[in-house]
């Protein structure tokens, strides 16, 4: 394991855009009606209204972003465009206690931790075989 950034510094791992919490975790529950005229836009557009509008909100109500966020690489291998080698043995353990320890020195849980393409339009495949909970 390496530390590569201060974790007072701010670096670019969540990606340019952010997707919508309500929308990829409770969308059932999602009232929010200026989000519900954003889905009328078509690709990129609703991709970029989307992030502005997320970004109007603080963290819990959104997804992490760059600002407010620790990112963790895990290195592998790309087998494909939506492929990954699977995570091993050591890097599973070693995730485990970063994000336990990260949890204590920052008060956060498992539950603030995601993986890429939850948070932003990332490939699919990235950190899929990661476990830390």
């Amino acid at each position: 394991m390496f530390q590569t950034a201060r974790l007072d510094m701010q670096c670019w791992h969540v990606g340019h855009l952010i997707k919508s919490r309500c929308l990829e975790l409770r969308i059932e529950q999602c009232g929010d009606a200026k989000l519900a005229s954003l889905l009328t836009l078509v690709g990129i557009k609703q991709f970029q209204a989307i992030d502005g509008h997320e970004r109007q909100k603080a963290y819990p109500a959104r997804f992490p972003v760059n600002a407010d966020s620790i990112g963790v690489e895990l290195v592998g291998r790309s087998l494909s465009s939506v492929r990954y080698e699977a995570v091993t043995l050591l890097q599973q353990d070693s995730l485990r206690w970063l994000v336990a320890e990260l949890g204590l020195a920052f008060a956060i849980g498992a539950r603030d931790v995601y993986r890429h393409p939850e948070v932003s339009y990332k490939n699919p495949g990235e950190a899929r075989s990661a476990k830390w909970k």
